[in-house]
């Protein structure tokens, strides 16, 4: 068992050695040169302060654009945002208004004696009947017409 606490304690040490030498190496002027001469890539040429000014400039400019164009996307859902509050509160209050408006026949109705109620009931219990019958004769014709045409026009296709 000790020993092999030992080899881990080596392991992780020697491959934290080699992690930081690793790190320096790739760091290293020297290293990258003799890369590129084993791998045969062209030397990278040192930029001067004009490119390099020039490059951030580009960049900058980038930068602001796609910013500008971040700041107009949330003006713009920030104004239909806007626009739809203002949409549910003309709801709002038009929904308040026909409450009230409702409230006020409710209470209407309510202050109605049944008398009254049951009177205006029976007024209207013999035009219904009348409604039900005037339906169902106005059904019975419209069949026997398209019974009538179908028959027809049977006839004349032979």
């Amino acid at each position: 068992m000790p020993e092999f606490i030992f080899q881990s304690l080596v392991a992780g040490l020697s491959s934290l050695l080699a992690g930081a030498g690793f790190g320096w190496l790739a760091e290293s002027k020297m290293f990258r040169r003799w890369l590129r001469r084993i791998m045969r890539l062209p030397e990278a040429a040192p930029k001067s302060y004009s490119e390099r000014l020039s490059e951030l400039t580009a960049s900058l400019s980038k930068a602001s654009a796609e910013v500008d164009s971040v700041l107009a996307e949330l003006s713009r859902v920030a104004k239909e945002r806007g626009d739809a509050v203002q949409r549910l509160e003309t709801d709002l209050a038009t929904l308040e208004s026909r409450e009230r408006e409702i409230k006020e026949r409710i209470e209407t109705l309510q202050k109605t004696p049944i008398a009254v109620a049951e009177h205006f009931a029976k007024l209207l219990e013999p035009s219904e009947r009348r409604s039900a019958r005037r339906d169902f004769i106005l059904f019975g014709a419209g069949a026997v017409v398209t019974t009538v045409i179908a028959v027809v026009i049977a006839l004349v296709k032979k």
